[in-house]
């Protein structure tokens, strides 16, 4: 009985629409490795290509039966050796991959439109399909991850023999049985089908196999990190149950921050070992958890199997273990920090203390001094000793403004930092002066920066900068403007200026007219969130000052944490 070509190879077509959604499905729940959309696109290809070739006699269109048709099935072929390269870390020789394309496109055109000779055309498409399948054996049998190494040699091997037939077949039909159409009843071609029908097969067996060998050995290397951060990690991991809190694992760290060893622990209900102080704080972690799936560096106080008492930062989320829904805790011990930062604010508070104590002293003597030398001048003097009393009230001024910035200095950095809105800080700080006459033009929008809460003495020193030395001015600005290197808020008015030579020093302390340490506090206190200052207005045409926020220290509010 005869065999009809065309059923074997409408079969090869069915069977390779089925392998492209299989490779589809594989890339679908596999997106984190590289070069399986590659597979797709080259199973696709090759399965579009054996549907135009299948349509031959029917459509009586060559650039698509028999041009379009078989380009794709060798696009196909390209598509998954550049697939496999990129699976394997590799990097595709498009070098030789693309002219070999471009040859094969020529030829076929020519044998097509010039001289139209099938059994030509097949050879050339044998030839060329096998030189790209031995290209990706190749790239298979070289250097691969040893995970992967009995699949990669198994797709090799599968490609080898296609390449092999192919090139076999190449050689048959131009020197032994040449054919006349694609259907002919030849036993070359039936071989053909069946060879493209098996190996395609294998093909996609072995890639999903490949497939399956590296998603294995990410799972247990992934395991093997687990373990070894579980088992050495200094902080105390658990492991429980979500529905009723029993203990299923715990790690050495565990064992040395609550003194209880895993015989005391493991197949036990946390709620009998009785760690949490006060339960409640167990209740917030586990409401938390039930909430978000996580609960992050909460503070707690926990009890030590031999009743002395921890102080505890707990992260706990939810996991999944063999189907059962479990949480992992891990605790850390900040009872040394704790204390730590406890000798270090009693310390802080007592040299304030000390300093406002020593502070007020020395301003009363100050006082008392300036006193006297307002008596002393009401009494007769020469112009000797009005001289000398002109220059002891110099000093005791001097004296007076660095006693008061001692105070000033001692502020900055004392409280946390916190977001600001640029905006309204700098209405606050323009509420101090006579605006009366003065337009404040603000284009910052919604902006707020994170920086010390001294912030507003920051503006408050520009606006005094201001109405100390550009009278007269009409504007004052700022503006917020976000660039490469962060968020530019501009300071500016339309005042005197500042000098060339009096620019370079604005912030070095002592320097100016007045207390010379306005503008030096306002650098010390940007600078303890990461943010500079400069001042590069025109002389004549206004004071600028410049800060530049870095990112991360400023965010738009109402929007979401990717612009903080």
């Amino acid at each position: 009985m005869d065999i009809d070509i065309r059923t074997l190879s409408l079969v090869v077509v069915i069977a390779n629409i089925f392998q492209a959604f299989a490779i589809t499905f594989l890339y679908a729940i596999n997106k984190k490795y590289r070069g399986i959309n590659w597979w797709v696109l080259g199973s696709a290809s090759i399965a579009l290509g054996f549907v135009f070739l299948l349509m031959r006699d029917s459509v009586d269109i060559p650039l698509v039966t028999i041009i379009l048709g078989n380009a794709l099935i060798v696009a196909g072929s390209i598509f998954t050796y550049t697939g496999i390269m990129h699976f394997l870390e590799k990097k595709e020789d498009l070098r030789i991959v693309l002219p070999v394309f471009a040859i094969f496109t020529c030829l076929y055109l020519y044998f097509t439109y010039v001289s139209d000779e099938i059994t030509v055309r097949t050879a050339i498409l044998s030839i060329t399909l096998a030189f790209y399948m031995f290209l990706t054996s190749a790239a298979l049998l070289g250097k691969v991850p040893c995970a992967i190494k009995d699949s990669a040699r198994f797709v090799a091997g599968v490609e080898i023999s296609l390449a092999c037939f192919l090139v076999f077949r190449g050689w048959y039909v131009l020197f032994i049985t040449p054919i006349e159409t694609i259907f002919t009843p030849a036993i070359i071609q039936y071989v053909s089908f069946l060879f493209f029908f098996g190996g395609n097969f294998l093909l996609t067996v072995g890639l999903i196999i490949m497939v399956n060998q590296r998603l294995n050995a990410d799972v247990v290397e992934a395991k093997e990190e687990f373990e070894l951060f579980f088992r050495t990690s200094p902080d105390g991991i658990a492991i429980s149950r979500l529905d009723n809190s029993i203990i299923l694992d715990i790690n050495d760290g565990f064992t040395n921050l609550t003194g209880f060893d895993r015989s005391e622990t493991i197949g036990i209900s946390s709620l009998k070992i009785n760690v949490w102080k006060n339960p409640a704080d167990r209740q917030k972690v586990y409401d938390e958890i039930f909430e978000k799936g996580f609960c992050e560096n909460y503070e707690t106080i926990l009890r030590r199997k031999d009743g002395s008492e921890i102080t505890c930062i707990v992260s706990a989320k939810s996991i999944t273990l063999q189907g059962v829904p479990c949480i992992i805790s891990v605790t850390r011990d900040i009872t040394d920090r704790k204390r730590a930062e406890q000798a270090l604010q009693q310390a802080n508070r007592k040299l304030n203390l000390l300093s406002s104590i020593t502070r007020h002293d020395i301003l009363n003597t100050v006082t008392v001094l300036a006193g006297y030398l307002g008596l002393a001048r009401e009494e007769p003097a020469g112009p000797k000793l009005k001289d000398y009393l002109d220059h002891l009230d110099v000093s005791a001024k001097t004296i007076q403004r660095q006693i008061e910035f001692t105070r000033e200095y001692q502020e900055i950095g004392v409280n946390a930092a916190t977001w600001q809105n640029v905006e309204e800080t700098v209405r606050e700080a323009a509420s101090e002066f006579k605006m009366k006459d003065v337009t404040l033009d603000i284009e910052c929008g919604n902006t707020e920066i994170f920086a010390d809460p001294l912030l507003r003495k920051v503006f408050y020193n520009f606006f005094d900068n201001s109405f100390r030395y550009a009278p007269p001015f009409t504007t004052i600005s700022v503006s917020c403007t976000e660039k490469e290197d962060g968020l530019s808020v501009v300071f500016a008015d339309d005042g005197a200026g500042i000098p060339e030579e009096v620019r370079s020093h604005l912030f070095e302390r002592g320097f100016g007219k007045h207390t010379g340490l306005g503008l030096f506090l306002s650098r010390e206190i940007l600078a303890i969130t990461g943010i500079t200052i400069t001042e590069n207005g025109e002389a004549g045409k206004g004071a600028r000052f410049e800060m530049t926020v870095p990112k991360g220290a400023y965010r738009f509010s109402g929007t979401g944490p990717e612009q903080l």
